[in-house]
């Protein structure tokens, strides 16, 4: 995850970077935000996903909400009703409705992960009609709730992008190929009016290179096998 923080007239920037073997913060002034009087950020964090669950994802916006959490940052997450709740200063988490036919929803497109971001999309609308953000942190297909609302909010966001949305729904749907146009074009919306892409690996990087997007920040995976290990320690 890449931030630039509020501040007034500072461009402290955090960015949070999870390598095969570790996580490390840079800022790229040293000097504490307590020092330079620096206000929390209120940020929206869509994780359209079950949180917390063990699996790359997951464990990605965890340590991204633990190092918020530790910077004094107010965070909402909006995200579905699966996983074990988590339990950290200044983070709120949002659930979809627990709905009984709802059940073991898996990475990918599904009709399940459809009902849960229309739910999503609801509980978004409901907190910023009573809440000011600065920041939307969206993940996969919640960004296009993120880019509705630049559009309609003026509120920045920041893209997670561990795949190419656009292709991942012709693979899995041949048939859809005939459309590729078309979602290669809302796909290229999203990129481009992001403040910052960070995408998971150098190939995707790459790739979206076409859609020009303002900036992107390349961060890998973290190696599930050393971030189990790391919990055993702590």
């Amino acid at each position: 995850m890449y931030l630039k923080s509020k501040t007034d007239g500072l461009t402290d920037r955090l960015e949070i970077k999870s390598s095969r073997d570790e996580l490390t913060v840079w800022e790229n002034q040293p000097v504490s935000y307590d020092e330079q009087n620096v206000s929390s950020m209120n940020i929206l964090l869509l994780a359209p996903h079950p949180f917390y669950q063990n699996r790359g994802t997951p464990i990605a916006v965890n340590l991204v909400l633990k190092v918020l959490s530790e910077r004094g940052d107010q965070v909402d997450v909006v995200t579905y009703p699966e996983g074990r709740d988590i339990n950290y200063e200044n983070i709120t988490v949002y659930r979809t409705p627990n709905l009984p036919w709802v059940r073991n929803i898996r990475p990918g497109f599904s009709w399940k992960k459809i009902l849960c971001d229309v739910f999503m999309l609801l509980a978004v609308i409901r907190l910023v009609t009573k809440k000011r953000y600065d920041l939307v942190h969206a993940g996969e297909e919640s960004v296009f709730i993120g880019l509705g609302l630049k559009i309609l909010c003026k509120i920045p966001y920041i893209y997670d992008m561990d795949s190419s949305l656009a292709q991942q729904m012709i693979e899995k749907y041949p048939l859809l190929q005939k459309f590729s146009s078309v979602f290669n074009f809302f796909e290229g919306l999203a990129v481009k009016n992001a403040k910052v892409v960070v995408s998971v690996c150098d190939a995707l990087a790459a790739d979206i290179e076409k859609y020009k997007p303002r900036k992107t920040v390349v961060i890998p995976d973290i190696s599930l096998l050393n971030y189990n290990l790391s919990l055993k320690k702590s």
